[in-house]
């Protein structure tokens, strides 16, 4: 197991928490991707860092619960409840995220599955307008 990769991974989400999104790209190698259960991937620091720009402007008040971490090789497992405010709505989504890395330490893959309908009904009643999901 490579305490590192852990380490990294956790201080990626304490960073996600400062919101902010360029300390957030530097996490990932220079093509390094981010896909989640309901978008197609992005790739590339340029492309990350928008993504981070829009998440992280989103909502506030992050946080992010580890129910188990594993790490196998170049590879983090981490199942996770992730939450945030929206419009004075509490939002609850369980994760299970996939870390890669490269052989430089920054991560070259990320990708999120969770019960996209589960957040939608969750969005819906925060008010946001998801006709174009």
């Amino acid at each position: 197991m490579s305490t590192d990769h852990e380490a990294t991974i956790r201080s990626f989400f304490d960073v996600w928490v400062e919101r902010d999104p360029g300390k957030l790209t530097a996490f990932f190698a220079d093509d390094g991707s981010w896909s989640e259960a309901n978008r197609p991937a992005s790739v590339g620091h340029e492309e990350l860092h928008a993504v981070f720009e829009m998440q992280t402007s989103f909502g506030s008040e992050f946080s992010f619960e580890f129910r188990n971490l594993a790490v196998v090789g170049d590879t983090v497992f981490t199942e996770r409840v992730d939450r945030f405010s929206l419009n004075d709505t509490q939002m609850t989504v369980p994760v299970l995220g996939v870390f890669e890395f490269d052989g430089h330490g920054k991560i070259a893959a990320w990708r999120d599955y969770y019960d996209w309908a589960d957040l939608e009904r969750q969005l819906l009643a925060a008010g946001v307008d998801m006709s174009g999901a």
